[in-house]
């Protein structure tokens, strides 16, 4: 079979995508052919009466255009599309895609853009028919999965050419290009002034507020000094089993006040029961997933990172077996046949079960308990019912098996959990005893994985006494902040507001990939190199490390959907901002650049700090061990109450594994320069 001489061309995103639409819309004549090693699809007799036939389903491999500029220096604020295998070369095999679309598009009398229906997916086949084929004479498909019956649907009734999303989507990666290019060399000439070498640094319109999201976070924890805090540790027996009691007020602010009260417990020797508390809560089903839900999860369960949970959901909704992933909704479409595809589930061997109870729960009634959150383009994430033809990854099944049990759960019934909760007294302070018991396990039975840890506690009366059989003092630390998590980085971007589902868990790796920040172990700190990018932005040009900037921009962005804005006129506010913000570092890029001593490690700076290669700005330290400094003697007098001599102080800071990585150094430095406290300055 040869292509026809003129036809329909419904181009795709991927090749997977453009097999699925080809199968759904062949009639009893589909034929693949290769192009240049790129799979087509020729159907002469299609399911669908509406599309002018023959049809050629042809794909796109992602972004086939990319923006370029030939100037050098900054600021640059001209740029064009351009095929991304001329300037990226990662993108190499993305030539052979480009040029088949280019010569298919030649002989196409209509064009469907059938590619992912989101602002980027708009973009991607919409650059497409515009530089190789005729706007006029294109159409959109939109469908929320690859399953057969839903794509024939959506060629049934083809809209316009959504040229309002691929606005939107040029507009943003026009937005996305200036800021990246000015600020990324703006602060490459910085650390080649510096340093004499040069060092690929980049910045972004929502990366470089993330980053300095990630540098307050990381700051706090190396600047930590942990808090002794003393706690009354009671320990009781209740039929022959001992229970530690759970302290219900503030810690001692000295040990002193900590040894009277143990004392007055001890003469005591018993607690009285003063209230009972029973509290029977139900808790309703989650909705089913978002994204960000998924990634969420994903991380918590089964410790799969944001980034590789969305690639893995996106090769699952390419093989049918969910609906597109990259969506903020939580609420699952009224037209969907949940019925049948729970029908469909019980045929998968490691949930059926599931499946088959839940429809004896429900009596084949299924009423999800949909979320608040929506989104316009697509519903909430939900298995299609097709089964896997082939053995999935671990990984691939993990996620699967995770959104059809969050599937399951939000059509079952609520969950009942009692909670009780004994408060006792003694010595004028309380302490609580608490049980929980799960009275019915509702929708918990699908998704386990937020079910309560059972407790059985004894029945006691109001009134009663019990006997204490220990009674001590039990000294804590306070902690600082959670470590970096690339999850906690995307949950912040999504309550600032910033970035898209589809863009979040791509910025963050970003951050890693540039070397801002880095693995250590299990958890994740900020570089040098990052926390200099962002003290330098925010002491000079703050604006561009707010959130403020990015979310105006966001709106205008969903202004362009809304026809409430034009791409052009927003671009021209992003250069104005850009050459008063560009402006202003080009002026101080020599003072900028004598900075980076202060953050930056490097064998020529002089002086040099005591306890690394920054430059020393006091007390032969730089300015995060003086930092440091100040902080371990502003603390002591916690930990003096607490009963520790300077030295048992530096001693513990030295050691614990809650001290930011600052303190430790410099507890360290003290300790083996025996500095007392009365040295100190």
């Amino acid at each position: 079979m040869r292509i026809p001489t003129i036809f329909t061309l419904i181009i795709a995103e991927k090749p997977r995508a453009a097999e699925k639409i080809a199968q759904a819309l062949a009639g009893t004549s589909c034929k693949k052919l290769r192009v240049k090693g790129v799979p087509i699809w020729v159907i002469n007799t299609a399911t669908v009466k509406s599309i002018p036939l023959p049809l050629v389903v042809a794909s796109a491999a992602g972004h086939l255009f990319s923006l370029h500029s030939d100037e050098f220096g900054y600021p640059v604020f001209s740029c064009r599309w351009v095929p991304r295998y001329l300037v990226e070369k990662e993108a190499r095999h993305t030539r052979r895609f480009l040029e088949v679309l280019e010569d298919l598009c030649k002989k196409a009398r209509v064009f469907v853009n059938a590619c992912d229906y989101d602002i980027e997916g708009s973009l991607i086949g919409y650059l497409v028919i515009k530089f190789f084929g005729d706007e006029r004479r294109a159409y959109r498909a939109k469908f929320s999965s690859l399953v057969p019956s839903e794509i024939r649907s959506s060629f049934s009734r083809l809209s316009k050419l959504d040229k309002e999303m691929a606005e939107a989507g040029e507009c943003r990666h026009i937005l996305d290009w200036l800021w990246g290019i000015n600020v990324s060399r703006a602060l490459m000439d910085i650390y080649r002034r510096f340093s004499g070498r040069t060092q690929t640094l980049s910045a972004g319109r929502v990366q470089t507020p993330t980053l300095a999201h990630a540098v307050e976070i990381d700051l706090k924890r190396k600047f930590h000094v942990p808090i002794p805090l003393l706690y009354p540790r009671i320990v009781v027996e209740l039929d022959g089993k001992s229970y530690q009691l759970e302290y219900e007020g503030p810690p001692f602010t000295s040990r002193e006040e900590a040894q009277r009260f143990i004392a007055c417990a001890k003469r005591a020797g018993e607690l009285l029961v003063v209230d009972i508390d029973e509290r029977v809560e139900r808790i309703p089903p989650p909705p089913p997933f978002n994204l960000p839900d998924l990634q969420s999860e994903a991380a918590r369960i089964h410790r799969i990172s944001p980034y590789v949970t969305q690639r893995i959901a996106e090769d699952l909704y390419l093989d049918a077996l969910i609906s597109y992933p990259r969506t903020n909704s939580q609420r699952l479409p009224p037209t969907l046949n949940n019925r049948a595809i729970v029908e469909n589930l019980a045929k998968y061997p490691p949930l059926g079960s599931l499946a088959r109870r839940l429809l004896d729960e429900c009596r084949g009634v299924l009423r999800p308990h949909n979320g608040p959150k929506t989104d316009p383009a697509h519903p909430a994430i939900y298995p299609t019912g097709e089964i896997p033809r082939k053995k999935l990854s671990e990984k691939h099944r993990k996620i699967y098996e995770l959104i059809v049990r969050r599937y399951l759960s939000t059509f079952s019934s609520d969950a009942v959990v009692r909670r009780i909760t004994i408060h006792l007294e003694v010595c004028g302070k309380r302490f609580s005893l608490r049980g929980v018991r799960i009275d019915r396990v509702g929708w918990m039975l699908y998704y386990p994985y937020s079910k309560p840890r059972e407790r059985e506690i004894p029945q006691l009366r109001r009134h009663s006494r019990i006997p204490i059989s220990k009674a001590s003092i039990k000294v804590s630390y306070s902690s600082p902040p959670p470590p970096l998590t690339r999850m906690g980085l995307i949950k912040w971007m999504e309550s600032q507001g910033i970035g898209t589902e589809s863009t979040r868990a791509e910025i963050v790796e970003t951050l890693y990939r540039r070397g801002y920040i880095v693995k250590r172990g299990r958890s994740s700190e900020v570089s040098d190199l990052g926390i200099a990018v962002v003290k330098l932005l925010s002491k000079y040009v703050p604006e561009l490390c707010s959130t403020e900037l990015t979310r105006h921009f966001e709106r205008a962005i969903n202004a362009i959907i809304d026809k409430r804005m034009h791409c052009a006129e927003v671009i021209d506010e992003a250069k104005k901002v850009l050459t008063h913000y560009l402006n202003r570092i080009k002026k101080l890029s020599s003072s900028i650049a004598s900075e980076l001593a202060l953050y930056i490690e490097d064998p020529r700076n002089e002086p040099r700090c005591a306890l690394c290669r920054r430059k020393a700005v006091s007390q032969s330290l730089c300015v995060f061990h003086m930092e440091a400094y100040r902080l371990i003697k502003q603390n002591y007098e916690h930990w003096l109450r607490a009963g520790y001599r300077w030295d048992q102080y530096l001693r513990k800071l030295s050691r614990s594994k809650l001290a930011g990585a600052y303190i430790r150094d410099v507890a360290t430095f003290l300790l083996r320069e025996g500095v007392s406290l009365e040295a100190l300055p």
